[in-house]
């Protein structure tokens, strides 16, 4: 199986890096000049294993830090 697993902040936790590249691209006469009106960062994985790994089990203790991260797994059908 190959899973897309997506890792981003939860509401309401202060995401500095996205607020710097926001104010920053804002700022800037070339980057649209107050234009953009929000900015989130997140990361993600592909992940290929068994049909009988635990894919739960890989984000809630390794991959997403439960108390500010949500994730969300997405099952990629090739």
């Amino acid at each position: 199986m190959k899973y897309k697993i997506e890792i981003s902040l939860r509401d309401g936790v202060k995401d500095i890096a996205a607020e710097s590249i926001f104010k920053t691209a804002n700022a800037n006469d070339m980057l649209g000049n107050g234009k953009l009106q929000s900015l989130r960062m997140g990361k993600w994985f592909v992940v290929e294993c068994d049909n009988d790994y635990d894919i739960e089990i890989l984000c809630t203790k390794l991959l997403a830090n439960s108390v500010i991260e949500n994730y969300k797994i997405e099952k990629i059908f090739t």
